[in-house]
């Protein structure tokens, strides 16, 4: 999947990305796997990466390639145009 760093705190090695089929953003954490040297994410990073769901939350678990093109994103804008997945109904049984 490809995403954009939303933010990222380089202290706690934690930050948000946007995905580009436009569900919930997902989590980076300390424990993400690069495919080749780390370097310090910035807002605007373009990255492809695996992704992981559990219970609606989702984690990048590898991250395959990193791209710093700086200038030609605008986290402000993708946010701005992202469309939350419509929620999906719930049916309950009451017995």
């Amino acid at each position: 999947m490809l995403g954009i760093i939303l933010w990222y705190n380089a202290e706690k090695s934690v930050g948000l990305v946007w995905c580009e089929d436009q569900g919930p953003l997902a989590y980076i954490g300390p424990e993400v796997e690069t495919a080749g040297p780390v370097i310090n994410f910035h807002r605007g990073t373009q990255i492809r990466f695996e992704l992981e769901e559990r219970n609606g939350f989702r984690t990048v678990q590898r991250i395959d390639a990193i791209a710093v093109l700086p200038g030609t994103v605008d986290p402000g804008q993708v946010l701005a145009s992202y469309e939350p997945a419509p929620e999906r109904s719930r049916l309950r049984v009451v017995a």
